[in-house]
């Protein structure tokens, strides 16, 4: 493919980079037929060709993986290569008796820091798209996004994005520069698609202890130490989990510390802070009320409230009220 200006343009994937982002196969209507597709973003592109990784591909299963769109996701950073490591989050109206469409509502993270809103749904113009926030991100202040957001129906009726900066590519980078954060936001205009004429900040969003009112976006964490987002949160009712990873000060060469962090899921008020040990965290999963984390390091002996076997990290779900959370409840989606 590189290079080739006669390649058919249904099988054109010259603009895929690595394939970080995992597929995820859902039915759209085409033309008034449904069809099965397989979505997911470029990848990774190595942060040096511009040329590839920036985009998200609709792939028809039903024709041998024929491309159906390829929606670019403009670069919009100085100095930030742009590319799409992360997995989609996809909202289909199996996922909530909120959406009243066919298809599915696609929420899209990219190493620039910018979270992109897709329509795949019959309702207004398939393939569209719009950039709801920036994190305003630039390679001094490291706020790559590399994890797909989190997302869950709140009580307050509203949808909610969580999700965080940091590379994890360069975890031990140290500089009074990195200035990482973690981030919930609302998408005040969901199940609907609605253009944004100038994407979102977090002028628009409060720090604890002010939770967000009702005319504003969300809230927002201010990240110390050069710490750095390692995969992505999970929801629990009314908290959510980011696992963070904070270089060790004195040496390069020491591998850094694990932490846990949890805050309220409206007001983003600190509600866990645990040094899980040394190393780098997985992204939580929740079973009931049973927590599970990973740790490719070394874990602590005595951890509050959590006991340990080898990497495996386990504890109990603190959480209260329900959150009213988007469900999986069909075996057709791929998660």
């Amino acid at each position: 493919y590189a290079g080739s200006s006669s390649i058919d343009a249904k099988y054109d994937y010259r603009k895929l980079g690595e394939t970080w982002s995992t597929p995820r196969i859902i039915r759209i209507k085409v033309s008034g037929k449904d069809k099965w597709v397989a979505v997911f973003g470029g990848g990774y592109n190595g942060a040096v060709n511009p040329n590839v990784g920036s985009a998200v591909f609709v792939m028809d299963l039903e024709d041998e993986g024929r491309l159906l769109k390829v929606i670019d996701i403009v670069d919009t950073s100085a100095d930030i290569i742009n590319s799409l490591p992360a997995d989609l989050s996809v909202i289909t109206a199996d996922g909530t008796n909120k959406a009243n469409y066919n298809g599915a509502m696609i929420y899209a993270t990219d190493l620039e820091g910018k979270v992109t809103k897709i329509n795949l749904t019959d309702k207004g113009t398939l393939y569209q798209s719009t950039t709801l926030f920036t994190a305003e991100s630039t390679s001094a202040n490291g706020r790559y996004i590399y994890t797909r957001p989190e997302v869950t129906i709140n009580n307050d009726n509203n949808l909610w994005l969580y999700f965080g900066t940091g590379s994890t590519q360069k975890l031990q980078a140290q500089s009074s520069q990195i200035k990482n954060r973690l981030y919930g936001i609302k998408d005040k205009n969901f199940p609907n698609f609605a253009t944004v004429s100038s994407p979102e900040n977090v002028s628009k969003c409060k720090t604890a202890p002010t939770c967000p009112g009702g005319t504003d976006l969300g809230w927002y964490v201010d990240l110390k130490k050069s710490q750095k987002l390692t995969a992505e949160p999970t929801v629990d009712k009314d908290r959510v989990y980011f696992p963070i990873y904070e270089p060790d000060t004195t040496s390069a060469c020491k591998t850094g510390n694990a932490i846990l962090t949890g805050y309220d899921s409206k007001c983003g008020n600190s509600v866990l802070n645990v040094n899980m040990g040394k190393g780098v965290l997985s992204k939580v999963v929740k079973q009931g009320d049973n927590l599970y984390i990973g740790l490719a390091g070394e874990v602590n002996t005595n951890i509050a409230g959590f006991t340990s076997k080898d990497n495996l990290i386990t504890g109990k779900s603190k959480a209260k009220a329900a959150s009213g959370a988007v469900q999986l409840e069909s075996w057709k989606e791929n998660y």
